[in-house]
C-alpha cells in the first residue's frame, strides 16, 4: 500500500528495497520453486523503481486503460469496431479544437469568463463556483449578520491590515478591541474616500469598493473549492453521501464544524466575496477527545462560536465524520479529506529536516541520490552489493575490491546471514512480518 501513496518518501522506500530481499528469502523457504515466477521478482525491483520515477501514478497504465474503454464504448457496429473507433476519435477531436476555437469569440461562456471584472484582493478567489438554486427566505442573512460578514471580510483582508492596525493605536481607540470592531467599518469608508481625493499611493479602488457595503448577499446550498464540492448540512441530510464537514485551521486549533450555507456578498461592480457560514462544535477538551490511535473525535451535539460563524470558502478542508461506536451518537470521529489532483505545496521541492518528512514530489527524475549507485548496478565489471547501516544511508561496496580484515568483518556484523539454517535464525522466522 504505501507504494501506491500519492507522497512518497525515500526513508521508507530505501527501508522497503532492503528489506524485499530478506522477505523473498524468506518465501524460498515456504514455497516451491515453480511459486518464483516473473512476477514475485518483480517487487525486488519496484522500489527501485519508484525511487527512480517518483509516485506510481506518473507510470502506471490505468490512465491508458481508462482511455482505451472510452475507445470501446465508440463501437456501434460490431462487423468493423476499428472503423467507428477512428471515425468517433476524429470526430471526437474535431469537437474538441473547435470549441477552443470558439471560446475565444465573443458571447460564448468561456469568453465571458475571460472577460469579466478581476479584482487583485487576496479574499476574491476565482476557485470558487456556487451551485444550485438559492435558498429560501428563512436562510437569507439579516442586515445584522451581513454586518457582521463584512467586517469579518475586513478584519481578515491582508490588504486592510495596515489601516486596521493604524486605527487601534488612535488615541480615541487605545487598543480596545471591543470598540474597534465596532467602529472600525465606518473609519475604513471615510478613510478611502479622503485618500482618493488626494491622490494617496496607498489608495486602490479594489479597496474603496471594499469599504463599501455589500449591495447583495444571496445564499446558496452547495459550493465548489479547488474541485472539492461542499453541501450544506440541511441537504446532505437527505443524502447518503457526505460533503457538508469542514475545518477552520486556526492559532494551534483546529476548528470542526458543519457547512449551514454558502454565502455570496456581492460589492461594487460586481466583486464577489464568498463565505460559508457553519455550524462549529465546542473545541473545549471535554468535547474533543482523541484516543491512543491518534484519532481525534468530536462531540456534534455541542456549538460554539455562535457570533462568528463565518469563514472563507477558500481556507476550510473538507471533513468526513465516522460514526464513534465507543462514546455513542452525538460522537464522531474526524476524517479529512483528500481530493484527488489536489497536492501539497509543502512538499514540492522543500526539503523538510528529517528521514520521515522527506516527502518525495520531483516531477523528474533529478537529484536522486541512488542514480549513480542504479547504473553501477548495469555495469557487467563487477557487482555492487548494497548496505544499510545505521544512519539509513547505503553504502556501496564493490566485490571485486580487496578490503582488509577489519572492514571484512565490519561487513559481516552488519549484514545477518540470511542462507545460515541455525535454530537461531528459524525461530526469528515465526516473529518476522513483512
Amino acid at each position: 500500500m504505501k507504494l501506491c501513496t500519492r507522497e512518497v518518501i525515500k526513508f521508507n522506500l530505501r527501508e522497503m528495497q532492503a528489506d524485499i530481499i530478506y522477505i523473498m528469502c524468506k518465501f524460498e523457504r515456504i514455497f516451491p520453486p515453480n511459486f518464483f515466477d516473473i512476477m514475485p521478482h518483480l517487487m525486488i525491483h519496484l522500489p527501485q523503481q519508484l525511487l527512480l520515477t517518483g509516485p506510481v501514478q506518473f507510470t502506471w497504465m490505468y490512465p491508458m486503460e481508462r482511455q482505451l474503454g472510452e475507445y470501446k464504448d465508440y463501437v456501434t457496429n460490431k462487423s468493423a469496431p476499428e472503423g467507428c473507433i477512428a471515425e468517433a476519435y476524429i470526430a471526437h477531436e474535431c469537437v474538441t479544437y473547435m470549441k477552443l476555437y470558439l471560446g475565444a469569440s465573443l458571447g460564448a461562456p468561456q469568453a465571458m469568463e475571460e472577460h469579466a471584472p478581476r479584482f487583485n484582493l487576496s479574499i476574491v478567489s476565482s476557485d470558487v463556483e456556487v451551485g444550485g438554486a438559492r435558498l429560501s427566505a428563512e436562510y437569507a442573512l439579516s442586515d445584522e449578520e451581513i454586518a457582521i460578514a463584512h467586517w469579518w471580510v475586513l478584519i481578515n483582508c491582508e490588504e486592510v491590515k495596515y489601516w486596521k492596525e493604524l486605527h487601534l493605536h488612535f488615541p480615541e481607540v487605545d487598543g480596545d478591541l471591543e470598540y474597534h470592531n465596532m467602529t472600525f467599518a465606518n473609519y475604513f469608508r471615510t478613510w478611502m474616500d479622503m485618500i482618493k481625493s488626494d491622490d494617496n499611493p496607498n489608495w486602490s479602488h479594489e479597496l474603496l469598493l471594499l469599504a463599501m457595503q455589500p449591495q447583495r448577499a444571496r445564499v446558496y446550498p452547495t459550493c465548489t473549492v479547488n474541485g472539492v464540492k461542499f453541501v450544506s448540512e440541511e441537504r446532505d441530510s437527505r443524502r447518503r453521501t457526505q460533503n457538508s464537514g469542514v475545518m477552520a485551521v486556526g492559532h494551534g486549533l483546529d476548528y470542526y464544524g458543519v457547512l449551514h450555507s454558502v454565502v455570496e456578498l456581492v460589492y461594487a461592480e460586481g466583486m464577489k466575496v464568498h463565505l460559508f457560514k457553519c455550524r462549529w462544535f465546542d473545541t473545549g477538551a471535554q468535547s474533543m477527545k482523541m484516543d491512543q490511535y491518534r484519532n481525534l473525535s468530536v462531540n456534534t451535539a455541542t456549538s460554539a462560536y455562535e457570533d462568528d460563524p463565518f469563514v472563507f470558502a477558500t481556507s476550510v478542508k473538507q471533513v468526513f465524520y465516522l460514526d464513534d461506536l465507543a462514546r455513542g451518537d452525538a460522537w464522531k470521529i474526524t476524517n479529512i479529506v483528500h481530493p484527488r489532483n489536489i497536492y501539497r505545496a509543502a512538499t514540492l521541492g522543500v526539503t523538510i529536516p528529517g528521514p520521515e518528512a522527506d516527502a518525495y514530489q520531483e516531477p523528474n527524475a533529478v537529484g536522486i541520490h541512488d542514480v549513480a549507485t542504479v547504473r553501477e548496478n548495469n555495469v557487467k565489471h563487477g557487482r555492487v552489493l548494497r548496505i544499510r547501516d545505521e544512519d539509513s544511508t547505503f553504502i556501496d561496496v564493490d566485490s571485486n575490491e580487496e578490503t582488509d580484515d577489519d572492514s571484512d568483518d565490519d561487513l559481516r556484523h552488519r549484514l545477518p546471514d540470511i542462507n545460515s539454517d541455525t535454530e537461531e535464525d528459524s525461530s526469528d522466522d515465526s516473529d518476522y512480518e513483512p
